[in-house]
């Protein structure tokens, strides 16, 4: 991969998810358009497909490949040069059409070296609307990465728009791929019907979670997401959802790892700052911001697609007290410039405890009414069970 003659030598393989899937131009999917859904090619392929995102399989396939002999070729052998490891022995990769969503065709790359795998994800867009985001998304995750010191985000390593053949191109970009972590949704598939995790592996039947990692999980959304709030600009991760899978998780002996693979936005929670200009509306300001967030967190996380793909589900009450949990997590290690009379979080503490349900009850479904269209079903679900979560929230509060 150092030279023309090094890129001209390299081999490619091209499978769908797993390896006995493998897929060759003479393989009947090889022109079939890529699906625009998250069932895969289990649906019939549209007639009147969108010619801007109708892409065959295999121009998806060589696209990647072309991305891989340039700019994300460049990036993986800097990856390898700061793992130890000679790039040019990397001459055979394999490419994995790991999902679809909305707005990217996923896909895992692989190459082994001396028996040990080293794995990465190209973000593929098609649309117009998800070549922007990968830019964009790029962008975020760089800064993110960057600012940060813990790694709760994907690191990311190149982006380009490749040439995908017939006037068209399509937008990626190269990063980690995390090892061992997978998708969960809420499931009605256990014992009892009652609801539950499913954590989603692809080489395996869908592993359920007890209630304890059920917990685990959501607490650890929460604190990932607050670990992000900046509390100068007030800027947070938005437009995430547990039903697109933006948040993965890996189980070690039983324990729940959560990781976020994906920033669609990072933005200012409010307009206007809040005020700053005495330590009185300093702290007011602070903790009022805090409380949007917070309730921004739980209902967001409650909305999942049954299965991933299924009608939109309410998850369990569960997942509120560990968001809580979560949020202060995130806030234990937290400053400011100016010095509060306490910490961050033992201030925030007292100021739930003075919320009633009817506050609460209020901001949430002024929160809704700005955040969710009027009739989406989104914003239908969350209505019909806000008094439930308002009650939750505040019961949450009082055992602060």
């Amino acid at each position: 991969m150092r030279s023309n003659g090094a890129k001209a030598s390299l081999r490619f393989e091209c499978f769908l998810e797993t390896p006995d899937q493998p897929v060759l131009p003479e393989h009947p999917l090889w022109r079939r358009p890529l699906p625009t859904s998250r069932h895969a090619f289990t649906a019939p392929a549209s007639p009147h497909a969108d010619a801007e995102t109708s892409i065959p399989l295999g121009d998806y396939f060589q696209a990647i490949q072309a991305f891989i002999q340039e700019t994300g070729g460049e990036a993986i052998v800097r990856v390898l040069v700061g793992k130890g490891v000679d790039p040019a022995a990397a001459q055979v990769f394999r490419i994995f059409l790991a999902k679809h969503g909305e707005y990217y065709h996923p896909a895992r790359v692989e190459t082994v070296i001396d028996g040990v795998h080293y794995p990465w994800v190209v973000n593929v867009a098609v649309s117009a609307v998800g070549k922007a985001l990968v830019f964009k998304e790029y962008a975020l995750l760089e800064r993110l990465a960057r600012e940060s010191t813990a790694a709760y985000v994907l690191r990311v390593y190149a982006a380009a728009e490749v040439d995908a053949g017939r006037g068209r191109s399509l937008a990626m970009f190269l990063g980690q791929w995390l090892t061992g972590f997978h998708e969960f949704h809420t499931t009605r598939d256990t014992p009892g019907g009652d609801q539950a995790l499913a954590l989603w592996d692809p080489a395996s039947d869908p592993i359920l979670l007890d209630a304890a990692q059920g917990r685990a999980v959501y607490r650890q959304v929460a604190r990932i997401l607050t670990y992000y709030l900046n509390l100068t600009t007030f800027e947070v991760i938005g437009a995430w959802h547990h039903a697109a899978g933006d948040f993965v998780v890996r189980l070690e002996d039983r324990q729940a790892e959560v990781r976020l693979i994906t920033v669609r936005d990072y933005r200012p929670l409010f307009r206007r700052r809040p005020e700053s200009g005495d330590r009185v509306r300093a702290v007011t300001g602070l903790l009022e911001a805090l409380l949007i967030f917070l309730l921004n967190v739980s209902v967001r996380t409650r909305l999942d697609r049954l299965d991933g793909t299924g009608d939109l589900v309410w998850s369990d009450p569960l997942a509120v007290e560990a968001t809580v949990a979560g949020v202060f997590d995130g806030l234990a290690d937290k400053t400011v410039s100016w010095e509060p009379t306490l910490p961050i979080d033992a201030l925030f503490s007292r100021y739930l405890a003075a919320c009633s349900a009817e506050d609460i009850l209020f901001l949430c479904t002024d929160l809704v009414g700005k955040n969710y269209p009027a009739g989406s079903a989104e914003r239908c679900m969350v209505e019909a069970h806000m008094k439930e979560h308002a009650a939750t929230l505040a019961e949450a509060f009082g055992r602060l």
